[in-house]
C-alpha cells in the first residue's frame, strides 16, 4: 500500500479542531488520538508499521516546514526556535520529548537522521511513538494557528499548502524544505 497524504491531513485537521476547543477532552476521545489509533489498529491488523511510519513522517514534514516559516518570521533559525520551545516546555514542567530532535533532523541535509530517530522510537516504547505522532499533530496545529494570528497565512491557505507538501513528499518529489516554506509566504 503506497503512502497517502490523507491520514496526515486528517491528523492536522483533527489536531487543529482539538486546539480550538475550550473544554478539555479525554485523551481517548480526542479526534487527533483517534486518527493515530485507527492507523495503529490497521497496522496491527496487517502486522506492519507502514501507516504509522507514514503518518509520523508526513506530519513531521509539515511541522518542520511550519517551524521554518515561524523561525524566519522571528528572524531566527529553526534550531533557535526549537531551543525556545524546549525551554518554555521545561519552564512549564513538561518532560522532554523526541519532537524537537525529530524536527531538526527533518531540516538537516541528511534525511537518514530523521528515519533513524523514528526507527529507534518505533523499536522502543510503542506508546511513546504514538504520543509523538499526536504531539507532532498538535504542534503543527499550533503553528497553523500562529501563522494566522501573525497574519502570515490564513488557516485554510496554510492547510492547502501543507496538503501539497505532503502529496509531494509521498510522491517522492520531495521539495526542498526551504522552498516549500517559501511557497507558504
Amino acid at each position: 500500500m503506497p503512502a497517502d497524504h490523507t491520514p496526515v491531513m486528517e491528523l492536522l485537521y483533527a489536531s487543529h479542531a482539538s486546539a480550538q476547543r475550550k473544554a478539555p477532552v479525554r485523551r481517548g476521545d480526542d479526534p487527533a488520538c483517534q486518527v493515530v489509533l485507527r492507523a495503529a489498529k490497521a497496522d496491527a491488523d496487517d502486522s506492519g508499521m507502514e501507516r504509522l511510519t507514514s503518518l509520523a513522517l508526513g506530519t513531521a514534514v509539515c511541522a518542520s516546514d511550519l517551524t521554518a516559516v515561524l523561525a524566519d518570521h522571528k528572524n531566527i533559525t529553526p534550531k533557535q526556535l526549537m531551543d525556545e520551545l524546549v525551554a518554555a516546555r521545561r519552564d512549564q514542567g513538561a518532560e522532554d520529548t523526541a519532537m524537537p530532535d525529530l524536527l531538526l533532523a527533518m531540516r538537516a541535509k541528511e534525511p537518514d537522521q530523521a528515519v533513524e530517530l523514528l526507527g529507534n522510537l518505533m523499536a522502543g516504547d510503542d506508546d511513546a511513538f504514538l504520543d509523538l505522532i499526536v504531539e507532532l499533530g498538535g504542534y503543527a496545529a499550533t503553528c497553523v494557528s500562529l501563522l494566522e494570528i501573525l497574519e502570515i497565512s490564513p488557516v485554510e491557505d496554510t492547510l492547502a499548502a501543507l496538503t501539497e507538501t505532503v502529496k509531494q513528499f509521498f510522491a517522492d518529489k520531495q521539495p526542498h524544505h526551504t522552498e516549500a516554506a517559501e511557497e507558504r509566504r
